[in-house]
This record gives structure tokens, C-alpha cells and sequence, in this order.
């Protein structure tokens, strides 16, 4: 009986070396879409975060505006600080830092007791005290938001952090105090610093919110039938005694109380903010405007 002696047949070096690219072509791709993965899943998250940060803003303001006293008091302080955006060795640019003050009407309870509740309140609405702070030189995207209220109590017989025993009526009729309470309030800011004072959260809104713009139309329109916006301007031809605009120059102040006449008053506000997530994952933070209007 013949056998033949049977022999496997070996891989060749050059067989050998095409295998070991394509296996690390294989590894490498994988690692690129893996990379690609893990960036989009980050970007993706950080995306969700500002995008409810912005829905927690907007739906206060429409709240706070929706109980707007139009016969009382709106202050708009727009002014510009020199900082750097998200990293200390940036350079640093100029960032608009405007914040207001007015009265809304609405269901509000005292941080400091369930059993202390009014109608009607006094609101702050900006950067808190700590983001405006130039010795601080806090990077923009670190700043903070802040939304303090003073409900309004009168004859509340113990004397409450967070309310202020004076009448509306009485804020109305004593228009130079209000007018310099509120004055002082929105050069300062108000402070935050939770770890120093676990109550402070009641006035913060929320993190990482930078260059805050606000602007103001009295409805007026443009020849292109755009509604025109006025904010750090004076606008042509208006009666600025009316409102007590300050010069065009930062800072700027426009000022409407109970005395000024109902055609001077503004048909809206238009908030412009930037918004930017907590681990910096989107540098340069999301853009976005909203608009309240306070009806007729």
C-alpha cells in the first residue's frame, strides 16, 4: 500500500505582514469610531444640560413676566466687563452683563416659611454678585445666574430675610427710594455662595450662564418693518427725561417707574444669554434670545 506524506502548507512572511496591517487598520478604525463615539455621546450630554438650563430661564421669565406690574417699576442696567471666556490663559474680551429689576404678581411662598406667602413680589434678575466682582476675575463661563425675590408683606408682624414689610402702594408712591434701593442692588448684584450658606440657593438660578444682553422696544418699527431694539443706546428722537436714560456710554440705565407716562413704557423685553455646559466640553457655549412681551 503506498502513502503519501501530506504537509500543511505554511503562511509565507509577506502573507504574515499583510495579515498584521489589516488587523491593526482593523484596531485602528475601531479606535476612531470609538473616539467618534465618546465625542458624541459628551457632546450630546452636554447639549442636554444647556439645553435644560435654558428651559429652566425662559420658563421663569415668561412666569415672572406673565404677573408684570406695568404700572410700577422696571430697571434695566446694561454694562460691559473685560474678562476671559473659559480658560485663564485666554485673552480677554469685552462682555455685555445687563440684569433688571420689576415687580411681578403671581402665587410666591418665603424660603424661610411655608405659612408666609403674597401676590405680589420684588424680583432681581442677573449675574450674582460673585461672576461681577472684578477682583474675583471669575472666567465667563463660570458665572452665575441669579433670580432674588422680596415678597412683599405688609403687617407681617416678624421681620423675614427674604420679604420686606413695606406695601406696593407704598413702593409706588415713594418713587426715589425704590428707585435708589434698586439702583444699588443692580450695580452690586446680589451674593451667592452656597457653601458659606446653604439658603443662598434660593437665588441661584443656575450655573455657567455667561454674557447676559437686554434689550427694550417701545414697538416702534423700522422702514423694513423690524421692530427696533434699544439696549446701551438712546434711541433717536426719544424723550429720554421721560425714562431716565443715562448717557449711551456703559453703564447704561433705563429706568421706567409709576410716574412715567403709559406711551414711554416698553411693549417687551429681548433676552440674549449665553449658556455653556459644566465641564467645558462645548467651549465656546450655545448662543440663544428669548423674548417677553408684557401685552396690552
Amino acid at each position: 500500500m503506498n502513502y503519501k506524506l501530506r504537509t500543511s502548507r505554511a503562511f509565507t512572511l509577506i502573507e504574515l505582514v499583510v495579515a498584521i496591517a489589516i488587523l491593526v487598520m482593523m484596531i485602528s478604525f475601531a479606535g476612531v469610531i470609538f473616539k467618534v463615539s465618546i465625542n458624541s455621546h459628551r457632546t450630546a450630554t452636554a447639549n442636554t444640560e444647556i439645553m435644560q438650563k435654558l428651559r429652566a430661564i425662559t420658563d421663569q421669565l415668561n412666569r415672572d413676566f406673565k404677573g408684570f406690574r406695568k404700572d410700577g417699576y422696571l430697571i434695566l442696567h446694561s454694562d460691559m466687563l473685560s474678562r476671559k471666556e473659559y480658560v485663564i490663559s485666554a485673552a480677554p474680551a469685552d462682555f455685555r452683563v445687563d440684569r433688571v429689576y420689576y415687580f411681578s404678581t403671581g402665587d410666591f411662598q418665603s424660603w424661610f416659611g411655608s405659612n408666609i406667602r403674597s401676590n405680589i413680589t420684588k424680583v432681581y434678575f442677573g449675574h450674582d454678585r460673585y461672576s461681577l466682582d472684578p477682583l474675583l476675575n471669575r472666567v465667563v463661563s463660570k458665572w452665575s445666574l441669579a433670580r432674588d425675590v422680596k415678597l412683599i408683606t405688609p403687617g407681617l408682624p416678624v421681620p423675614v430675610i427674604d420679604c420686606n414689610s413695606l406695601s406696593y402702594a407704598g413702593f409706588k408712591a415713594d418713587v426715589p427710594v425704590t428707585e435708589a434701593y434698586a439702583k444699588i442692588l443692580l450695580i452690586s448684584g446680589i451674593p451667592i455662595d452656597i457653601q458659606a450658606d446653604a439658603n443662598d440657593v434660593r437665588g441661584l438660578m443656575c450655573r455657567n450662564v455667561g454674557e447676559i444682553k437686554i434689550e427694550w422696544t417701545d414697538g416702534t418699527r423700522a422702514g423694513n418693518d423690524m421692530i427696533l431694539w434699544y439696549g446701551l443706546l438712546v434711541p433717536s428722537g426719544y424723550p429720554v427725561e421721560e425714562v431716565g436714560l443715562l448717557p449711551p456710554d456703559p453703564p447704561y440705565r433705563a429706568t421706567w417707574t409709576p410716574l412715567t407716562p403709559e406711551q414711554y413704557r416698553p411693549r417687551a423685553l429681548k433676552f440674549t444669554f449665553k449658556i455653556y455646559d459644566s465641564k467645558g466640553i462645548l467651549k465656546e457655549g450655545r448662543l440663544f434670545t428669548h423674548i417677553v412681551y408684557f401685552g396690552d
